[in-house]
């Protein structure tokens, strides 16, 4: 599946070092906001609340999967597909931090880390997306009509989404199980634009190795997003925890169910068709 022959063109070698510089950023801030809110409260660039710290966490997590994975191989397949969700995470996340910049924590050395890097990265990514232009992807094959359709329909769901989280953060979040302001709204959009642009790259034709990658950045987050809000939910005041008997709360879980089960999917067609 992972396709490590002279066809499959390897990536400049910088542009490797910068993917492992941030398999090594994005673990360890994903260890830190979902395994230990109050820590991340007073390290992390704002300082978000239990709640809010786990599901960047989980958000930070799905972003960990294809980074490693491109990191690991080196190669343009999986590599052009993760250098673009790298891409429109990465710029996502810059509008809404450019949108709230008052809202950060000016005296930690994270907040101006975090300034950093999502200057550098979606800079760095346009570069090479450019420089790479004309590379094939090896192994492409034509996407099954059946999952052209699933990758056309997730493009559009998650896309609009992600656009009203932007556009309209606290309306369009309204039924999530704890509330959301605008600026993690804003930042939450990434986390739904990326796999919409993912998506779009592979609904017609893609690498096995392409299919995985997208499929496990999926998986992950589902399960990640639904896990944080249980184990969050006990330890903060009664008040604040999540009412089980509400819909929002079961269209919140049902969204993330739908989403790790298309990665599921994804990840399995991935590996038969790169057996």
């Amino acid at each position: 599946m992972f396709n490590a022959t002279a066809d499959n063109p390897k990536v400049p070698v910088f542009l490797r070092l910068v993917v492992i510089v941030e398999c090594v950023v994005v673990a360890a801030t994903a260890i830190v906001l979902f395994f230990s809110p109050s820590l991340g409260k007073e390290l992390w660039a704002w300082g978000p609340p239990p709640f809010n710290s786990r599901y960047i966490g989980a958000i930070y997590f799905s972003a960990l999967a294809p980074l490693v994975i491109f990191g690991a191989t080196g190669r343009w397949a999986p590599g052009r597909v993760v250098q673009w969700m790298i891409l429109t995470f990465t710029a996502s996340i810059a509008i809404a931090m450019f949108i709230h910049a008052g809202s950060f924590e000016w005296g930690r050395w994270s907040a101006y880390g975090f300034w950093f890097l999502y200057l550098f990265i979606p800079l760095n990514s346009v570069v090479f997306l450019y420089l790479l232009r004309n590379l094939h992807v090896a192994g492409a094959l034509p996407t099954p009509n059946v999952w052209r359709y699933v990758l056309m329909a997730a493009t559009i769901v998650l896309g609009l989404y992600g656009l009203g989280l932007v556009v309209a953060p606290v309306a369009v979040t309204s039924f999530w199980p704890w509330p959301i302001d605008a600026f993690h709204g804003r930042i939450y959009a990434a986390t739904f634009i990326t796999p919409a642009v993912g998506a779009w790259l592979l609904r017609d034709k893609a690498a096995p190795s392409e299919h995985f990658t997208l499929g496990l950045t999926l998986l992950v987050l589902g399960l990640a997003a639904i896990v944080g809000v249980v184990i969050t939910s006990p330890t903060v005041p009664v008040e604040k925890q999540v009412n089980y008997a509400a819909l929002g709360t079961w269209a919140f879980f049902f969204m993330n169910i739908v989403v790790a089960l298309v990665g599921g999917g994804l990840m399995q067609l991935g590996r038969s068709v790169g057996k």
